[in-house]
């Protein structure tokens, strides 16, 4: 869920009080966004807005209205560097080119900092990667609606500084702000607009402060404690207080079964869940399941990787789920009842990740498959607990408008001789005419033409191509077939051992355009 879970940017607009926001001065990788912003500094021949009462414009460029126009346009698709067109973008368009500032670079020239100083005061949205000076984002921005900090080592006053300056702080996220203690979430607890808080990668957490935090902040909507240490953390104190959060990830920080019961118990309204990663965590069935509506608006769930989650629980989950839209279970216990229901019950699914369900057999994949129509991504990656019967030629998918397919480890010994077996599979990926991304390896899987590897020509949508291991490597027909075939691909990726070192030279001069590795 690390990627599915941001604010949308309409939403986001909606809280500022300027349109548009400035994402062209980015300090990129090196010095590239270094030396756009030099460039724009530079005195350029333009002429001034100031003349044009005098004569006509020489160019549309030197009309204020229509830069702002211009740059209002590009800012909602790609801006860049677009400030570095000429001077006139600059100074046409200060407040809007300020509202919001994203710094990747690990340093601070002056010359930004000048500007920072000059400027500052119309950022409504901060991003710094390094080192954040955070006296100075106090005393300058005091308009803050959206502050992100990373690998940065404020002190517990420096941030207290920052959120007396900007009570109207609604989005606050600080990724590897170690020196924090948990005095800062006292501080935080003042930002009674806030909305969405993302504390990851961070050391120090209690329970009584996370308490306060969660009474002193009825507006939080959005709430990721990923890489923190909760498994002496719980919330008995919170008693019943009514939580809005429709977002709650806990991803890698091994919560105990009272912290999580107790935020699903105060929040009726959840919609997405995650608790990806947390191996060492022993969450039962009353923790997870504390009454029987508390999932009535899930639509996200990841439970990836929590082996520790009975089979019994997560059937349960899925049983009190209807609006489930996007699962992952890899790596779990999910049985077959379980990804029946599933597939049955939840008619919006669209993505679905079962990759290294040990208990999950060939049979009740397959009664999945052929009821989730809907589905755009999936992930059926075994260790050789799944063979080619999931390719039977009398049980097609149902999922024909398959984009992502993800397979990996499937047996191809069984249940027939092995040229049967690899015609099967070549016949049903052929039906997913919609498929873009296919990634495919098995230490039994082999690519030949004799098995019907030209049926796979059908998939002329495909863009990314992955084979991450071969019984044996490619031959010669098959390697040119694969030069010619998919008009449409744009990557191609070939794991070890499957294409010689010869032929990949070969494709990469036949396919210049192609992303090869």
């Amino acid at each position: 869920m690390t990627d599915t879970l941001k604010t949308p940017r309409r939403q986001r607009a909606q809280q500022k009080p300027t349109q548009g926001s400035y994402k062209g001065y980015k300090g990129h990788q090196g010095q590239q966004g270094h030396q756009g912003y030099v460039q724009l500094l530079q005195p350029q021949p333009v002429s001034t807005v100031q003349g044009l009462s005098l004569s006509a414009p020489k160019s549309p460029l030197e009309i204020e209205e229509i830069v702002n126009e211009i740059v209002l346009y590009l800012d909602k698709r790609s801006l860049h560097c677009c400030v570095s067109v000429s001077r006139v973008f600059y100074r046409a368009s200060i407040r809007v080119l300020w509202t919001s500032v994203h710094w990747k670079n690990f340093a601070h020239p002056d010359i930004f900092l000048s500007e920072f100083d000059r400027y500052g005061r119309y950022i409504v949205e901060l991003h710094d990667n390094h080192n954040a000076d955070l006296a100075r984002i106090a005393r300058i921005c005091t308009n803050l609606y959206e502050l992100r900090l990373n690998w940065t080592s404020p002190t517990d006053e420096k941030l207290e500084d920052v959120v007396r300056s900007s009570p109207k702080i609604s989005f606050l996220s600080l990724y590897s702000c170690h020196f924090l203690s948990t005095k800062s979430l006292l501080y935080i607890a003042r930002l009674s607009r806030l909305r969405r808080l993302e504390l990851r990668n961070m050391v120090k957490m209690d329970g009584p402060s996370l308490v306060v935090l969660l009474k002193s902040c009825p507006l939080l909507e959005y709430l990721a404690l990923e890489d923190v240490r909760l498994n002496r953390t719980t919330l008995d104190s919170l008693g019943t207080t009514p939580l809005k959060i429709t977002t709650l990830a806990l991803t890698r920080s091994s919560p105990t079964g009272s912290l999580v019961q107790n935020i699903l118990n105060n929040s009726p309204d959840i919609k997405e869940m995650s608790l990806a990663r947390n191996v060492h965590s022993s969450l039962s069935m009353d923790n997870l399941l504390p009454h029987q509506n508390v999932y009535r608006h899930l639509s996200n769930l990841n439970l990836e990787s929590c082996k520790l989650i009975s089979s019994e629980t997560i059937l349960a989950i899925i049983q009190a789920s209807f609006e489930l839209e996007r699962v992952n279970l890899s790596g779990t216990h999910v049985d077959d009842e379980a990804l029946e229901i599933l597939a049955v019950q939840c008619t919006k699914l669209t993505s679905l990740n079962i990759a290294l369900c040990p208990i999950i057999t060939d049979q009740g994949l397959l009664r999945a498959l052929g009821n989730c129509k809907g589905l755009s991504f999936l992930d059926i990656s075994t260790m050789d607990t799944l063979s080619a019967a999931i390719f039977k030629r009398d049980a097609s998918w149902g999922c024909t408008d398959l984009e992502t397919l993800i397979m990996m480890g499937i047996d191809m010994t069984q249940p027939m001789s092995p040229q049967m077996n690899h015609a099967m599979m070549f016949n049903q990926l052929s039906c997913l005419e919609r498929l873009r991304d296919l990634t495919i390896g098995s230490a039994s899987l082999e690519l030949q033409l004799e098995a019907g590897l030209t049926k796979m020509e059908k998939l002329c949508n495909l863009e990314s191509f992955r084979i991450q291991k071969l019984q044996s490597a490619l031959e010669d027909d098959e390697v040119r077939w694969l030069i010619d075939a998919w008009p449409k691909l744009k990557r191609a990726r070939f794991g070890s051992g499957s294409l010689s070192q010869p032929w990949l030279r070969y494709f990469r001069r036949q396919r210049p355009q192609l992303a090869l590795c």
